[in-house]
């Protein structure tokens, strides 16, 4: 992504339309003066047949709505404490999916994603792992995501190591202080495992027992309610991350599957996973490893990796 200035947000021009993939920090003083710096950057992706979508409080939507006038019809408004019921990681990898809607040649999708405090569970690491997560799940794609936040100096730092572009008085300027992802995603760990209380089922697996874990999921996964072609994904989910454990771990683990609300399924072994960005992009065709992760986070809801010296534990969940 380049660094050039592509207009002020604030302008009553609509501003440029940025080549590839384009990740910006908005900051803004009330929902007022938020809806003035967005409505150009949403008007002209409206009136450009783009998908929109935005996730903003009440008064932001509101503000924005009336901003918009009947142009508002086109943008998928989605509620925030739906959207941010899942981890920073599975946020990004959803908006980066935005740019399947794309239905025009030349096209590209747009998010606009409001940081809000006040949400459950939405500590300042949320949106940093969010962050840093979207330059890793957009490279490439064309598709613009501007990221409110509250301008009143506190979370400036965060915000500027990880967003390129900052909105500035003067326009769209290159953001001081930013890191890349693989630098900046050390300070932000993530969360431990919750846990979930005893398991379903348990099976320790190797090479001769994917049959049998493959069996044992689709019972279980058929247990919770789930479709058919639902439960044909989370077995090759499964299958996926059991595969990566015989193939490229140390040739065998456990799993343990949950499905009294909804369904999760854990991979366990004593391998060390050199994988920052589980199941976020593509991995290249040469790829040694990342595939299946990237596999198992498409046909699931939210995929979680933790890894040190001691283990690999990788969840997949299916959302009810």
């Amino acid at each position: 992504m380049g660094s050039a200035a592509v207009g002020s947000l604030a302008g009553t021009t609509p501003p440029g339309r940025p080549a590839g993939a384009w990740h910006e920090a908005v900051p803004y003083s009330g929902a007022a003066d938020l809806a003035a710096r967005l409505a150009p950057w949403v008007g002209a992706a409206v009136a450009a047949g783009d998908p929109v979508v935005a996730v903003l409080d009440e008064d932001a939507h509101a503000e924005l709505h009336a901003a918009l006038g009947d142009s508002a019809d086109a943008v998928d408004f989605q509620d925030p404490r739906e959207v941010h019921r899942v981890p920073g990681f599975t946020v990004a990898v959803r908006w980066a999916r935005t740019s399947r809607r794309i239905t025009t040649p030349g096209g590209r999708a747009m998010v606009v994603g409001q940081q809000l405090g006040e949400l459950p569970g939405c500590e300042p690491a949320h949106w940093a792992r969010l962050d840093i997560g979207l330059d890793v799940a957009i490279d490439g794609l064309p598709i613009t995501v501007l990221c409110p936040f509250a301008d009143d100096g506190a979370d400036l730092p965060r915000v500027q190591a990880t967003h390129r572009v900052l909105t500035t008085p003067n326009g769209s300027e290159p953001s001081p202080g930013y890191r890349l992802p693989r630098e900046a995603v050390v300070d932000y760990p993530p969360p431990p495992p919750p846990d979930l209380g005893p398991p379903a089922a348990v099976l320790d697996f190797g090479p001769d027992a994917l049959p049998q874990l493959r069996h044992l999921v689709a019972s279980l996964a058929g247990a919770s309610g789930m479709r058919a072609e639902r439960v044909a994904d989370v077995v090759l989910a499964v299958n996926e991350l059991a595969s990566n454990s015989v193939e490229h771990g140390p040739g065998s683990g456990r799993l343990q599957v949950w499905n009294d609300t909804g369904f999760v399924a854990e991979v366990l072994d004593s391998g060390r996973m050199e994988v920052p960005f589980p199941g976020m992009a593509l991995p290249p065709p040469e790829g040694a490893r990342g595939r299946g992760l990237w596999l198992a986070s498409e046909l699931c809801d939210v995929l979680q990796a933790w890894s040190d010296d001691r283990e690999t534990r990788v969840r997949v969940h299916v959302l009810t």
